[in-house]
């Protein structure tokens, strides 16, 4: 049996390789000073979570706010995520885009080195060289950069360090001197599988990588020995040793325990429930036929490999038309079979090549890449996205453990120790410069959606977010130009008909603007923003009866809505001043929520109102049913 990966690669003193981590994880410090941008205004700039929310219910809401009881919740529970943003803003009495930046960076370096010390307990004080140039290609990947330089990606970081954490615990409880140690160092285990759960729900498949790490690595059993044994054919005396070993099954029986608790208790949270996500969320998800669907769940992870192997196409949203459907004869399904074809040969070889310590690693690699990933794979629920670059942080880790480990086979191979360095730093450049390059696109939100135009010209949340950001920024010919397109794409898109509205009702167009809001409230009946805005063109039009029943719409969808009541309580008192006299108060106007958007604007106008003799009689009920609501 092989001792020792063969290798021309030149070894780095221990003392030196965490500086030389620490210096390639800086790769994202461009984005330092930027803003918030996308998912950074919904999660962080418009929560209360954040802010002033009473302390116990941040574990009683979802990450953007949103009770988990309601409908429309993600149910994604990360309140220790939330809680390190409520940190910071404490710290500062306010929201410093800045600060928020400097510690995703400083978190990011110190996941680099804790991933080196992970990478030591699976490879052995041998093969410390390895462990350095998979930490090194780690480091500086630029599939990172989301999770990095949006501030959003403090989940994925925070719940990467608790795994790594949790399992230099999980060594500790295998090595402990005695049971005492051991149980205090399960019991820390534990502790911080809860904590990278409460950070981002993938937490819990650091499970399955310390059970495999124990059978594999630990206790040398390989996946020969464990279909011998299901065959009673013993190859090897060590599958019965390893039966024998009652601390091995005690720790194993432990770790299914605590991941039988945490689901249940995940899922209590829940209430037993997944979220519903809509169509243009994920679209493979609502197909119908399912060879198809499950054809285009493989093609999705086709990308995904494909992202980490040649991340040059980034992109912070792959929906709405990122990635078309195959839905018939399509090229891409040999891309699929390709793909099967060579990870089924990497899966087969695993299984009946002959036993070296090599095998083993390989076989840990391949474990930190693919369990990490089974939440976002479609397999036990569906998700809400087609692709996210930021839930490829963990396994990425597996991804360049197996980079390195071919790379060393390759060394030892070709017997050019000089030209495999070259290549190797090469590479770590390239993927500097690209991470540099990709940092700084999120330092705003203009250069965030300029950027995605070149990967996804098709996406219409691009689009959206383009018009989005040039209405803030006054440039309104440019965005209704970038509304309509995203229209184009996709027609179903309702915070797209909204927003447009705002900008035609703003330049007087109202019978357009009220024409688009109603298709808003008729493709997402609880659109109460639409429902205001609809309302409020109505009155201008003098339909003031339908503008009374648009508010009330609006407020039957969302029962806390200041705004709403403001503008009904303007109407009101239209209707009981004598006619043509003009209303001093002005309306406000709501924008739709869409990932990046912001969720009011104050416009001021004055409408006369000749004719509301016939509407008077229907105000005191109104005004009567405003009084009776608590605001």
């Amino acid at each position: 049996m092989k001792n020792k990966i063969s290798t021309h690669l030149p070894a780095v003193p221990s003392s030196l390789s965490p500086w030389i981590i620490v210096i390639l994880s800086l790769c994202f410090v461009n984005s330092y000073d930027g803003d918030f941008v996308f998912d950074d205004n919904e999660a962080i700039v418009n929560n209360n979570d954040v802010r002033d929310t009473p302390f116990w219910d941040i574990f009683q809401n979802d990450f953007w706010g949103t009770k988990l009881s309601h409908r429309q919740s993600h149910k994604s529970y990360r309140p220790f995520t939330i809680l390190s943003f409520r940190l910071q803003f404490w710290l500062r009495q306010g929201l410093v885009s800045q600060d928020y930046h400097i510690v995703n960076i400083i978190l990011h370096s110190a996941i680099c080195l804790l991933i080196l010390s992970v990478y030591n307990i699976f490879l052995g004080p041998k093969e410390r060289s390895t462990s350095f140039y998979a930490a090194a290609l780690f480091a500086v990947h630029p599939i990172h950069t989301e999770a990095v330089s949006g501030i959003v990606g403090r989940a994925e970081l925070l719940c990467s360090l608790f795994t790594w954490l949790s399992i230099l615990l999980y060594s500790h409880t295998i090595y402990a001197k005695n049971i005492l140690q051991a149980w205090a160092a399960m019991f820390s285990f534990a502790i911080c599988i809860t904590a990278a759960m409460l950070c981002k729900e993938t937490g819990i498949t650091a499970i399955g990588i310390c059970a495999i790490y124990d059978i594999v690595i630990v206790n040398k059993i390989y996946p020969i020995d464990i279909i011998n044994s299901l065959t009673f054919k013993y190859a090897d005396k060590s599958l019965n040793n390893f039966i024998n070993l009652r601390n091995v099954l005690l720790r194993l029986v432990a770790l299914v325990l605590i991941a039988i608790i945490l689901l249940l208790l995940r899922f209590s949270i829940m209430g037993f429930s997944t979220p519903k996500f809509q169509s243009v969320d994920n679209p493979a998800s609502f197909m119908d036929n399912v060879l198809l669907r499950i054809l285009n769940y493989n093609y999705i992870y086709c990308l995904n490999i494909w992202l980490l192997i040649c991340p040059i196409w980034l992109c912070f949203d792959w929906s709405m038309g990122c990635i078309s459907l195959i839905t018939g004869y399509d090229y891409r399904t040999f891309v699929v079979i390709i793909f099967w074809l060579m990870f089924g040969a990497f899966i087969v070889y695993t299984f009946i090549y002959h036993k070296d310590k090599t095998l083993r690693y390989i076989i840990m690699g391949l474990t930190v890449l693919i369990c990490p990933f089974l939440p976002a794979s479609n397999i036990f629920f569906n998700v809400g996205f087609v692709l996210a670059e930021r839930v490829l942080y963990i396994p990425s880790a597996g991804y360049c453990l197996l980079v390195i480990i071919g790379l060393q086979k390759l060394s030892a191979r070709i017997a050019l120790p000089k030209m495999s360095l070259l290549a190797f730093v090469m590479l770590i450049v390239l993927l500097f410069v690209r991470s540099w390059i990709r940092s700084s696109q999120w330092r705003n939100e203009r250069l965030l959606f300029q950027s995605a135009l070149n990967v996804c010209p098709l996406n219409a949340k691009v689009h959206y977010n383009i018009a989005k950001n040039a209405a803030d920024a006054g440039n309104v010919d440019l965005a209704k130009l970038e509304y309509r397109e995203a229209l184009r794409l996709n027609p179903k898109y309702a915070q797209a008909l909204n927003n447009l509205g705002n900008l035609l009702k703003d330049d007087g167009q109202l019978l357009e603007a009220v024409n688009l809001f109603e298709q808003a409230v008729n493709l997402q009946k609880d659109f109460s923003t639409a429902w205001m805005n609809r309302g409020i063109v109505q009155s201008a039009l003098k339909r003031y009866e339908e503008s009374e029943a648009s508010y009330f719409m609006a407020l039957q969808y969302r029962s806390n809505y200041p705004d709403c009541y403001y503008n009904l309580g303007v109407l009101v008192r239209w209707a009981q001043r004598t006619a043509r006299i003009t209303s001093p108060c002005g309306t406000v106007s709501g924008h739709g929520r869409g990932n990046n958007t912001q969720d009011t604007a104050l416009k001021s106008s004055s409408y006369q109102d000749p004719e509301t003799r016939h509407f008077y009689t229907g105000s005191c009920k109104t005004f009567a049913s405003l009084t009776a609501i608590q605001i």
